[in-house]
């Protein structure tokens, strides 16, 4: 899991940092490369292996005093893929871009962000942004790995409060989520007489963060369009997850309960993940468990993913990694290892098949 607790990575992702009283502007980033061999256990398909940016970024943010303990504070994220030229990955402020104000009231934002839902499984995951990502398997829809419920979507007004003796609250509204409905139908424009908000949605989560112990709870709803009849349907998601600390041993766990109306029952599932890492100088040891059940009206369409790793800091700001992982998919399942974090591959919707990854890389933060 990650080092810091989820009240830390809030005040990391939302709000600019406490410079003095002057405008200033942060320069910050991630290079995160690395090698990764897939088996995808797919018939007459070769193992591949490639080189895979896992996403790098590059950042700036800064923030404006007010006076009267009032701030501006914006951010403009961009990831790129280092490893080969992409143009879409590419586009400026195309990660966590906004503006917005703090104060003692907590902080105001708007623009793009990642939603509460999300924040609380990136605080326990171990090999999120690589291809052993939690939400290969948790947060997904249907039976094909699909992130639906791990969004940095556009259009997002989010409110984060003080920090209540450890207590954080943030809310989240998305005017338009970006997740397509059921059907398999191409949507409409706004144009032909749809409301472009019939796919907003609403994200909130609570953190506790005492010492060793961290819990946060959050629920999000989707509300979307079917493909085939344009009907306004919804889907939703319960989420729970805790981390301890015990010496040089940091657990951490996740629980999570999707439903949906009929039109959308791929949506229904639980899901669950356990986390373990054990540092030893140098050496963090990392393992990850995670499980999905079967999604409603269609047996067997439940997996499982296994991951070891480890890492070697070389210093606070460089890391060196190597991680193994395998997903095991039930008859109608077709979960697949690099969905997690955005990548494409062979192994993804491939039912009834095990894909495996090998990966050794660097990881380095300026």
């Amino acid at each position: 899991m990650k080092k810091s607790l989820i009240a830390l990575a809030v005040a990391g992702s939302f709000a600019a940092p406490a410079f003095a009283a002057t405008s200033n502007v942060d320069v910050y980033g991630v290079m995160n490369v690395g090698v990764f061999s897939v088996e995808s256990d797919v018939n007459n398909k070769d193992r591949s292996t490639s080189i895979t940016s896992n996403p790098s970024r590059i950042g700036f943010k800064g923030t404006e005093d007010l006076g009267g303990g009032l701030k501006a504070i914006w951010q403009i994220e961009t990831g790129f893929a280092a490893d080969e030229q992409t143009v879409d990955k590419g586009e400026i402020g195309n990660r966590n871009t906004f503006v917005g104000l703090s104060g003692g009231f907590g902080t105001v934002l708007a623009g793009k962000h990642d939603t509460p839902m999300k924040l609380l499984g990136r605080s326990v995951d171990n090999f999120g942004d690589t291809m052993a990502d939690s939400r290969n398997l948790l947060g997904a829809g249907a039976n094909n790995g699909k992130t639906m419920f791990d969004l940095r979507p556009d259009n997002v007004i989010a409110y984060i409060s003080p920090s209540f003796s450890g207590l954080t609250v943030i809310a989240a509204y998305v005017t338009d989520h970006g997740v397509s409905g059921g059907g398999g139908a191409t949507f409409p424009a706004c144009a032909t007489g749809l409301d472009c908000n019939d796919k907003d949605a609403y994200s909130v989560s609570g953190t506790y963060a005492n010492g060793p112990l961290m819990l946060g709870l959050g629920y999000e709803r989707h509300n979307t369009l079917t493909g085939a009849t344009n009907a306004s349907v919804d889907r939703s998601m319960w989420r729970l997850v805790g981390g301890y600390t015990i010496g040089d041993l940091k657990l951490g766990a996740q629980y999570e309960n999707g439903s949906a109306d009929a039109a959308l029952s791929t949506a229904d599932r639980n899901g669950w993940g356990l986390f373990a890492n054990y540092t030893m100088g140098a050496i963090v040891l990392k393992a990850n468990y995670l499980s999905v059940g079967d999604y409603k009206n269609m047996n067997d369409s439940g997996a499982k993913q296994y991951t070891l790793g480890a890492d070697y800091n070389l210093s606070k700001r460089t890391t060196v990694y190597a991680l193994y992982a395998k997903v095991k998919n039930d008859t109608n399942a077709g979960f697949g290892v690099g969905g997690g974090a955005g990548d494409t591959d062979s192994s993804l919707g491939n039912l009834n098949v095990d894909p495996s990854v090998f990966g050794v890389g660097v990881k380095h933060t300026f």
